[in-house]
């Protein structure tokens, strides 16, 4: 049973946004609050959280992370990550993890990741002063998510869904994902998204990255020369993220839309992050969990994932189980 929680049925539509004047167009801004730094995390309540262990019924347990350095070299240029032992006394063991980007991998975008260029904000306005390890007020910390990211997972495999249609995306080319693919694959999988659903998005592009030779990894580290499948990054997208009540959208992608961006159309990132304040999960590992999703005919479940406890943190790894 659904939980009877009316946090998502009563808030504003797409279509009703902003909610006062003098916000930006197409922003959730002020809608749970003025000062809030959770955005549509809200929806992950104590009953959706209750209701999402309900789901759990065989007891398989599927990491959602890639392991830590695994993309070698990283992507976007990031610096790769070096793991030490460190040995004081005999038999004693430390490790040490220098040069770690959190988003050299698996990776929950907070919302201080990506701003709006044009405004000089972040969600809900927040100044770049205000964010960041460094600031006093560390507003938009990945540290607000630390407890907060539980509830019913879904994953939805628009890769074999487009494969079966006969009609497959290079996951290594900057093809895309469209809204109408979405909703196919969710009537093709017989899933319904509730309010507070963590939509999980297999394109695919995980499995071709790991099947790819050396040289071409290395070519593909580059900002430059990394092409990539992705969703379309349009307002429609948006607009459906947000009428779905959609918690967090994670992918098994290096960028969630499309690489490189389309910035005629305005980056997924800008509608996500900045205007409706949703969580973008990237490279995450959904293989295992398709594999055997496609099994059972299974595809809900309750994920658990915990970000870095870090205090103004920008991102972290998602830290995420899927359990079924």
């Amino acid at each position: 049973m659904i939980p009877d929680d009316d946090v998502g049925r009563a808030l504003p539509s797409f279509a009703q946004l902003p909610i006062r004047q003098g916000l930006p167009a197409d922003s959730s801004w002020g809608v749970f609050g003025d000062e809030d730094e959770l955005g549509t995390l809200n929806l992950l309540t104590a009953g959706r959280v209750v209701h999402a262990s309900t789901l759990v019924r065989k007891g398989a347990v599927f990491r959602l992370d890639q392991p830590i350095g695994y993309a070698a070299p990283p992507l976007f240029e990031r610096a790769p990550v070096r793991h030490t032992r460190i040995s004081r006394r005999p038999f004693r063991n430390d490790d040490q993890l220098d040069n770690f980007n959190t988003q050299e991998g698996s990776q929950w975008d907070g919302l201080a990741h990506v701003g709006l260029p044009n405004l000089e904000r972040y969600y809900n306005g927040v100044r770049a002063e205000e964010i960041g390890p460094d600031s006093v007020q560390k507003r938009l910390g990945i540290h607000r998510w630390a407890n907060r990211f539980v509830g019913r997972g879904l994953l939805l495999d628009v890769c074999s869904f487009r494969e079966e249609e006969g009609n497959p995306v290079d996951p290594l080319a900057a093809e895309e994902y469209t809204l109408g693919d979405l909703d196919s694959a969710l009537r093709r999988q017989g899933c319904a998204i509730t309010p507070g659903t963590i939509l999980l998005v297999r394109t695919g592009w995980l499995a071709a990255y790991l099947r790819a030779a050396p040289d071409v990894k290395e070519a593909m580290a580059s900002r430059e020369k990394l092409t990539s499948c992705g969703l379309e990054p349009t307002r429609e997208v948006a607009a459906w993220l947000w009428d779905n009540r959609i918690a967090a959208i994670a992918f098994d992608c290096p960028a969630a839309e499309t690489w490189p961006w389309d910035m005629e159309r305005g980056p997924l990132h800008y509608r996500t992050l900045g205007l409706l304040g949703l969580p973008l999960g990237e490279q995450f590992n959904l293989e295992e969990l398709a594999e055997d999703s496609r099994g059972d005919g299974v595809w809900e479940g309750m994920l658990v994932s915990t970000p870095l406890y870090l205090m103004g943190g920008i991102a972290s790894p998602p830290n995420a189980v899927f359990i079924k």
